[in-house]
């Protein structure tokens, strides 16, 4: 397992991103008071981890927000253009 995660900044942020990722099988986690994060697995497949990308990019470009992602113990931002 590959595991991907994007930090959102609210319940409904987080929300938002589960529905635009929700066709690779995401999962939600987290609280209040610990915030909130999106996971799914990429496995192995670079197509899927570039399809993941895209919807990510996609949806920080509809919020005009930028998201908070790590993958294989690194952290990177993705913002708006």
């Amino acid at each position: 397992m590959r595991a991907f995660t994007v930090k959102a900044k609210s319940l409904d942020s987080a929300q938002t991103l589960f529905d635009a990722l929700r066709r690779f099988d995401p999962a939600l986690e987290g609280s209040t008071s610990e915030g909130y994060s999106v996971s799914l697995d990429v496995g192995a497949n670079d197509r899927r981890l570039l399809d993941v990308l895209e919807a990510i990019h996609k949806h920080v470009q509809e919020r005009d927000d930028p998201a908070g992602v790590e993958l294989d113990g690194r952290k990177y931002t993705v913002h708006p253009e």
